[in-house]
């Protein structure tokens, strides 16, 4: 394993020095962490006043050598001859054209020293600065120095000290082993000191920008101590990417929704000091939508940027949108003026959608408010949910994630609504599970593309069977039989919370028909329930119905009543259309594959009836797990 790389601009290719240092420190190894980008303090930024350049080129933190920061200078010592002047001056004189003062980048790296100890102050981390010439080497460098006399004199490490300069023989001599280099470097100075890992995990918590950090990660998760990131794959989903790639279509758990909030963020960081961008982040369901804010508020948790991100940032999912643009076209406080008494809900959502179109009609233009919109779930969008998204963006800046696996609605759209062709848009797929534990994660995609419809359309959408899974668990899936699942998960919840779990943990998923026995035989336990997920200070197991539990994983998930999902072997279906049971069986299985990638570490599924189609098949695949792991394969 190699270095995390935390890197939000392209070295662009006029800039050979940097792009070769930055190919030396790639070759550093795991455990190791390289920032082209920190986020700064005030402190930070009141000690780099007066320098034109506030950032070093790079940052290194690991246990071994601390925290070191790294200024490139691609000097050409062909062309121009360099002259000392004092520690804060250099004299720069082009072959046969007029001198002109430049700065000395060791007052430079100084200066970055000094602001890096104040910002990670109180944590106990060896710190120094490095300058590096790796396109100079070190003999021509002394050759060509003009004024190489003032080196020698005692105060000559303010000018430059070459005990903490790099130069291209050094590069060229550890290219295999840079951390031995950086190592030797701050083993020079008298203070050196090794880190903890822990140490080191304090730094980067301190450092990381928010645009690279997974929101909303669980207590258990936390308690690992490990900084959860995005990885490389996202980061180029999120940065080397122009808005020609903007569609994305991957596996459940690959981190697709983690992407679009970093995207967003992204954005206002590009802006800079300047006008602040305007960004939708939506998704077609109030539930997702809750999701989306709860990830985004624990990404830019501790970043100073905070509120420039709230106020940039609007998150708001479809629904929503069309109750705004309502209540706004009419002049209303609120959307109980708009509705109806006695109206039912699927009549006031189908008037509401008709309202809005003609709204939209007649005023094409009333609402562009936004210069960015990113779309979350975008396989159950359908077209009005596009049209309404579209006459909001002034600008045809668009990103959109999603996972055909997870269709669960009978919705279609088509994206050349907003003049996109998906084929030449889509980006590179991951096929990386990172939520779901390996074996559980091979019963859910073994489970769906079991089916030739949804393997079908898998393909279609440019999908391999070869999804892996990151989530290194070795827990199996556990599929039992129960005359009376709803008192046997009550039995074993009560059972999980009297070890190191605790409810907010725990997620029990079934069908909207048995949610209220689910919720009554916990009840009689003693156990605190709440329908969707619990609000932040709340302590309580989470139910859920099939159509509901997407955006939501729990490190314990219980599954009950798929039997009572469509199935079209059911006697009471006989005489449906075969096209219509093939497409509705579909949708079933899709929420299936839903319910069993929302596990962090254990699946406990419970039937009644073997012969249903959908748990006689997950039977069959959880009992070729089983024989695989007795026999050793996937051992850790």
């Amino acid at each position: 394993m190699k270095c995390q790389l935390i890197q939000t601009d392209r070295i662009g290719e006029e800039n050979q020095a940097e792009r070769g240092v930055l190919a030396f420190l790639r070759n550093l190894p795991a455990g190791y962490f390289v920032y082209r980008e920190l986020q700064v303090t005030d402190t930070y930024r009141n000690r780099m006043k007066g320098y034109e350049k506030k950032q070093p080129d790079f940052v290194v933190v690991s246990p071994q050598t601390g925290l070191i920061s790294i200024e490139v200078k691609d000097w050409d010592l062909t062309r121009n001859v360099y002259t000392w002047r004092d520690q804060y001056t250099i004299e720069k004189r082009p072959i046969g054209g007029s001198p002109e003062p430049v700065g000395n980048p060791m007052a430079q790296i100084n200066a970055y020293l000094y602001a890096l100890i104040e910002l990670v102050s109180g944590l106990n981390v060896f710190v120094t600065s490095i300058l590096a010439f790796p396109r100079v080497s070190r003999a021509d460098f002394l050759s060509k120095l003009e004024n190489l006399d003032v080196l020698r004199n005692p105060q000559s490490r303010f000018y430059l000290d070459l005990d903490r300069t790099l130069f291209q023989e050094d590069l060229d001599q550890y290219v295999a082993r840079p951390q031995k280099l950086l190592l030797a470097i701050a083993q020079k100075h008298p203070k050196f000191h090794p880190s903890t890992e822990g140490q080191a995990q304090a730094v980067n918590e301190r450092l990381m920008p928010s645009v690279f950090r997974i929101g909303d990660f669980t207590r258990r998760q936390r308690h690992q101590k490990r900084l959860k990131i995005i990885t490389e794959q996202q980061q180029c989903w999120i940065f080397g990417l122009d808005w020609h790639e903007n569609y994305l279509l991957d596996v459940a758990g690959s981190g697709k929704t983690n992407v679009l909030i970093s995207k967003a963020i992204h954005i206002v960081d590009k802006a800079g000091d300047g006008a602040l961008p305007r960004i939708l982040l939506t998704t077609y369901s109030h539930n997702l939508e809750t999701n989306i804010r709860r990830i985004f508020e624990h990404k830019i948790a501790d970043s100073l940027n905070r509120q420039r991100y709230q106020r940039a940032i609007t998150i708001k999912c479809v629904p929503a949108l069309l109750e705004a643009i309502v209540t706004h076209f009419l002049g209303t406080d609120s959307i109980a003026d708009y509705r109806t008494p006695g109206e039912s809900q699927a009549a006031y959502e189908e008037r509401l959608r008709q309202d809005v179109e003609s709204i939209l009609r007649a005023e094409p233009d009333r609402f562009r408010r936004f210069d960015y919109v990113l779309i979350d779930e975008i396989q159950d969008f359908d077209d009005l949910f596009l049209i309404v998204v579209s006459h909001l963006c002034r600008t045809d800046n668009f990103f959109f994630v999603g996972d055909i696996g997870q269709k669960i609605y009978d919705r279609t759209h088509n994206l050349s609504i907003l003049g996109f062709v998906t084929e030449r848009v889509e980006l590179k797929k991951s096929y990386k599970m990172f939520r779901t534990p390996r074996y559980i994660a091979e019963l859910a995609t073994r489970f769906i593309l079991g089916d030739p419809l949804s393997r079908q359309e898998f393909k279609e959408h440019g999908y391999t069977e070869s999804f892996k899974s990151s989530n290194k668990l070795p827990n199996l899936p556990e599929i039992l039989h129960s005359a009376h699942p709803e008192q046997e998960i009550g039995e074993r919840i009560r059972a999980l919370l009297d070890t190191t779990y605790v409810e907010n943990d725990v997620m029990v998923i079934t069908s909207a028909d048995r949610l209220p026995q689910v919720e009554a035989a916990l009840s009689a336990t003693g156990t605190a329930t709440v329908v969707g997920e619990p609000e932040r200070d709340v302590t309580a197991i989470t139910l859920v119905d099939f159509m509901n539990v997407k955006g939501l994983e729990k490190e314990v998930v219980f599954v009950t009543g798929i039997e009572d999902l469509y199935e079209r072997s059911k006697p009471q279906d006989l005489f449906d259309d075969e096209g219509d049971k093939r497409r509705n069986e579909l949708f079933s299985r899709r929420k299936v594959y839903v319910a069993l990638t929302r596990p962090l570490e254990r699946l406990i599924v419970y039937y009644q009836d073997s012969a249903n189609r959908f748990i006689s098949e997950l039977l069959a695949i959880n009992a070729s797990l089983i024989a695989k792991r007795q026999g050793g394969t996937y051992a850790a």
